[in-house]
């Protein structure tokens, strides 16, 4: 197989879809943070369920359907045995003020979740982010009053103070064309001894 990385176009052009490789907790601690999530802002809670993204988002050319990421899938199933289980340590709240009004839980960037990252670079490309930042997105539809009162108020809670890990066995591949309310499961990626094929 080609070890090339996939050739990315990053452009936004009208018609074009996105793709992400992500981590999504399950459990009881999911669906709390999910909840969190649907009390505060339900528009962000509906695009896509609770996760922390690590190669992506990208931006793809063409109509949004699963024939047009075979190339994506095959590079995927060359590398899922390469990426071993890992924690999703959560807790803490943060925010992308002022850039954008993105308030997150905050995500440790462990040395095994980064070397998650690092294979699916490597297999798919560069993607948007200068400086990683591993988050898990609370609220991004507010407005900026609501955001500010809103950040203020989960640093007083136990969002902010406690701690929790999660044990990630799989990853998704995820597709949203420009037609899509939400994010699409594409594939599920098991990872390396987690018993399962693309």
């Amino acid at each position: 197989m080609n070890n090339e990385p996939i050739n990315n176009d990053q452009s936004q052009t009208r018609g074009d879809y996105r793709i992400f490789v992500g981590a999504f907790p399950t459990g009881d601690l999911a669906e709390r943070i999910q909840a969190l999530r649907q009390r505060h802002d339900a528009v962000t809670a509906r695009i896509t369920a609770p996760h922390v993204t690590l190669a992506g988002t990208y931006w793809r050319n063409g109509p949004a359907a699963l024939e047009n990421e075979a190339e994506t899938l095959a590079c995927l199933r060359a590398i899922q045995n390469q990426i071993q289980p890992f924690e999703l340590v959560l807790g803490g709240i943060g925010s992308f003020l002022p850039r954008t009004r993105v308030i997150y839980l905050e995500v440790e960037p462990t040395a095994d979740l980064l070397a998650a990252r690092k294979v699916l670079l490597k297999a798919l490309g560069p993607d948007k982010h200068r400086r990683f930042v591993p988050h898990l997105t609370l609220a991004l539809c507010l407005g900026r009053q609501e955001t500010h009162s809103l950040l203020a108020q989960l640093r007083h809670s136990e969002w902010h103070l406690g701690r929790w890990s999660i044990p990630i066995d799989h990853l998704w591949f995820m597709q949203r064309g420009p037609d899509d309310s939400a994010w699409r499961y594409i594939q599920r990626i098991d990872l390396a001894g987690a018993g399962g094929k693309l």
